[in-house]
């Protein structure tokens, strides 16, 4: 549960494709360049802060409001690995919006003894964490 109504997740959605937006709102993505679209799907270059080094990548973002979204990544250099992919429905309820996701994310370079599972989960939080925050940012 996103405790925001579903009009202003999606407001924070679109703030995902404006390049300075996006990197107020994830501070890790050093540089956004959109560079096509097609229908719902938008197709964006990202620089990415991965422990210091300045990592490439290539994402499909797709919104069709109000009720799905789906990421998806093209080309990468890390932390995730090429064909990962996260779709989101959302419904609005009283108290916020529910969303439910699933997809299928793979951080590219962790080590065989670490739970690719317990790492997403850590970095879908934090993600969640900086949205949340970033609603709460002057």
């Amino acid at each position: 549960m996103f405790p925001r109504p579903l009009a202003q997740v999606w407001e924070l959605l679109q703030q995902h494709l404006d390049p300075a937006a996006a990197h107020r709102i994830h501070p890790l993505i050093l540089q956004q360049r959109t560079i096509g679209q097609d229908g719902d799907s938008v197709l964006v270059e990202r620089t990415i802060d991965v422990r210091g080094k300045q990592v490439p990548s290539l994402w499909k973002l797709t919104y069709q409001p109000p009720t799905r979204s789906r990421w998806e990544l093209i080309e990468s250099q890390g932390p995730w690995t090429p064909g990962s992919w996260i779709q989101n429905t959302y419904t609005e309820l009283s108290g916020g919006t529910q969303i439910e996701s699933r997809g299928d994310l793979t951080i590219a370079k962790l080590p065989f003894f670490l739970s690719q599972r317990t790492w997403v989960g850590r970095v879908l939080d934090r993600i969640g964490d900086e949205d949340l925050a970033y609603f709460r940012s002057p």
